[in-house]
């Protein structure tokens, strides 16, 4: 990745179609795109193809980072997403697109715990001898760069920003304590339920979306199933079950990576907070609610 993202611009439905479209007509792929997400990418099925264009200022070494990650998964066959056999990344207005092979499922659908808890152990099973160069995870970096961001918005308060930098500053600290201890390797740096998909059919989880590769602690990994039932209201039985599912036993860089998680997670909305709309969102109130020292705030928002 390129610079970090300080301030997050969210694509919209009409920026990101004509992109689409012109990817998917220079690698004559047949079909009306539809749309699939708008995240940090913008993800469009055509046919039997996903196109994902990456937002402007994301470089291309990033994009054939996860190509090249995805083609070595494929040679071990674990169950990942496929790129498809074309020439990718390709460059369409500013921005690096890539094709992947569709895989149906249900979008709202979250898959059982521990087939999901499986997933993750065997990606970092099958990455232990994955030696192409990769950056640091690079968790506690973009939470930096996204709160220094947010110094040239009306909307969030001195204070606040010294309460959450201060939150990210004993996290690091936490965690280079630990740094000894803690199990290291390839990070998915994503793994959320949204990033683990059920193909229908065969029920097989698949594991989709490696724009976060990178090296550092195994739980960051587990942090995104972990802050399902702290923070989005999910039931705790599932977040039970992916331990159960993942096998390994927890060590103290599990709590600190779901705490990193939390803070990137609310640092991900706000960077996207409009500073000349009339006020913040209801949703950043309400995350900035975890860290201002209420001990229950209510369920966060899906974004």
């Amino acid at each position: 990745m390129g610079a970090m993202e300080s301030v997050r611009r969210p694509w919209t439905a009409e920026a990101a179609a004509p992109l689409v479209a012109a990817a998917a007509d220079r690698w004559g792929l047949r079909g009306t795109p539809e749309l699939l997400r708008l995240g940090t990418n913008a993800s469009h099925r055509v046919g039997d193809a996903v196109v994902r264009v990456a937002p402007a200022g994301r470089d291309r070494e990033a994009v054939e980072r996860e190509l090249h990650l995805a083609r070595f998964l494929a040679a071990r066959g674990f169950d990942a997403v496929r790129p498809l056999d074309v020439a990718a990344p390709i460059e369409v207005e500013g921005h690096w697109a890539t094709a992947w092979a569709w895989i149906p499922h249900d979008p709202a659908g979250v898959t059982e715990g521990e087939a999901f808890g499986a997933l993750i152990r065997g990606f970092h099973e099958v990455t232990e001898d994955y030696d192409a160069p990769l950056p640091g995870w690079g968790g506690l970096e973009l939470i930096a760069a996204r709160l220094a961001g947010l110094r040239r918005n009306p909307h969030f308060s001195g204070d606040e920003l010294k309460t959450l930098e201060g939150v990210r500053r004993g996290l690091e600290e936490r965690l280079e304590e630990l740094s000894s201890s803690t199990p290291v390797g390839v990070v998915h740096g994503d793994a959320h339920p949204g990033n683990v998909l059920t193909e229908e059919g065969t029920g097989r989880s698949v594991l989709a979306d490696f724009d976060l590769i990178g090296g550092g602690p195994r739980a960051w990994d587990l942090a995104p199933a972990a802050l399902h039932p702290r923070r989005y209201g999910a039931d705790p039985a599932w977040w039970h079950a992916v331990r159960r599912g993942y096998g390994r036993e927890e060590d103290a860089s599990w709590a600190v990576c779901l705490r990193v998680r939390e803070l990137a997670s609310a640092a991900w909305l706000f960077a996207a907070e409009d500073a000349g709309a009339p006020t913040r969102s209801a949703e950043a109130d309400v995350r900035m609610r975890a860290f201002t020292g209420e001990p229950d705030p209510p369920v966060w928002g899906r974004h």
